[in-house]
């Protein structure tokens, strides 16, 4: 298969299968407590631990990539997905459990660090939003689908980890048999030392934002539920609404970008639209209708999506690319790992089930402060 965006379908269907993956701990979230988490900081430490591995073999996995190619790296991510969320659907208590997720995270953060590489490599100029989008688009996708599905197993909280967990398995195959050995056409050999002095700086505040940002659309998905159930919404419902995060930002995530990079104010539109996703954030903690609030917040979070991780894009040359991604995953899976639990211990330490969502609204608030800061940086970079 040599058709770029034939192999950018494939990695993004790759992605679904690991957004459903993130998202089952959350989706089943109630179901879990008492069973796999004691408490509601533990459900928030295994919705992290997926992150957690990330941490520790980003960076080592974008070297790898440079050695050993980003096929090899891709296939053993998607394996070590599968076997993670086996032992998750196998766990009987919480040790077992938080095993089963650093294993799928670190699959998860092999595929992530490859997948975005591989996009970078065959994609520039205008075609490099859109496809950055489509790449993008697919995990909420496979949360939206989470959200949705696993409440209609009901009470059977094992079976949406074994579904879970099939599903990865079965995104193997076609990564194995239609993806091609070959490098993109804008590959470069990896550069020896890393990056360069200049690159530093504007990935570092590129990568803040895309962390505290992420941070908090994962921390709205994963605690939303429980603040609604908490209002007397069966979880099923909650559910279905909550999932409207994840397919409010699907019309827009692949085109968004491209539409703000046109207009010629993309900086403008990654503000305006963090901005309002912390106010839609603040109506459903105010208590109103949550439906429109939350289709509101995907809409929203559309945009910024692309346009970021086109920022970190401009931040690396091609030589750069390589080491640079893994340098980036680790400030976004170190974000994901640390900000989850912090918004699970509000809960605890207030005892009020809207914390969590107050705390997303903190992290949205310092992903913006990031943004001057990256303007900064990025113009001292040599063109």
């Amino acid at each position: 298969m040599t058709n770029r965006w034939a192999e950018l379908a494939i990695l993004a269907a790759a992605r679904v299968a690991m957004g459903a993956q993130f998202q089952v701990v959350g989706a089943l979230g109630p179901l879990l407590i008492g069973s796999l988490a004691a408490d509601w900081a533990q459900l928030g430490t295994l919705i992290g631990a997926y992150s957690a591995s990330g941490v520790l073999v980003a960076l080592p996995a974008g070297l790898v990539m440079a050695r050993l190619g980003d096929r090899a790296v891709l296939l053993l991510g998607v394996g070590l997905m599968a076997l993670g969320g086996i032992v998750l659907a196998l766990a009987g208590g919480f040790g077992m459990a938080m095993a089963g997720r650093l294993v799928s995270g670190i699959g998860g953060a092999l595929l992530a660090i490859a997948c975005a590489k591989m996009v970078l490599d065959r994609f520039s100029g205008p075609a490099l939003s859109p496809a950055l989008g489509m790449m993008l688009v697919a995990w909420p996708s496979g949360i939206g689908l989470s959200l949705i599905i696993l409440p209609l197993l009901g009470a059977d909280w094992r079976g949406g980890l074994w579904l879970s967990a099939a599903v990865c398995a079965g995104s193997f195959v076609p990564l194995w048999f239609a993806l091609p050995k070959g490098a993109g056409a804008g590959a470069a050999p990896a550069r020896r030392g890393g990056l360069l002095r200049s690159e530093w700086g504007p990935l570092l505040s590129a990568g803040a934002i895309w962390g505290f940002y992420n941070a908090a659309f994962v921390v709205a998905l994963g605690f939303t539920p429980a603040v609604l159930v908490s209002r007397g919404w069966t979880s099923e419902a909650a559910g279905g609404v909550t999932s409207l995060i994840s397919f409010g930002i699907l019309p827009l995530l692949p085109m968004g970008g491209a539409l703000a990079e046109r207009m010629g104010r993309p900086i403008l539109v990654t503000v305006g639209c963090m901005l309002a996703m912390a106010g839609c954030l603040v109506a459903v903690v105010a208590g109103l209708a949550p439906w429109p609030w939350l289709l509101a917040f995907g809409v929203l979070a559309a945009p910024p999506a692309s346009l970021v991780m086109a920022m970190v894009g401009r931040a690396l040359s091609a030589p750069s690319r390589a080491f640079g991604m893994g340098v980036h995953y680790t400030l976004f899976y170190g974000a994901l790992a640390a900000l989850p639990p912090l918004a699970g211990l509000a809960r605890d330490v207030t005892g009020a089930p809207a914390a969590p969502l107050w705390a997303a609204v903190v992290f949205l608030a310092i992903a913006l402060a990031a943004v001057p800061v990256y303007l900064r940086l990025a113009s001292r970079k040599p063109a």
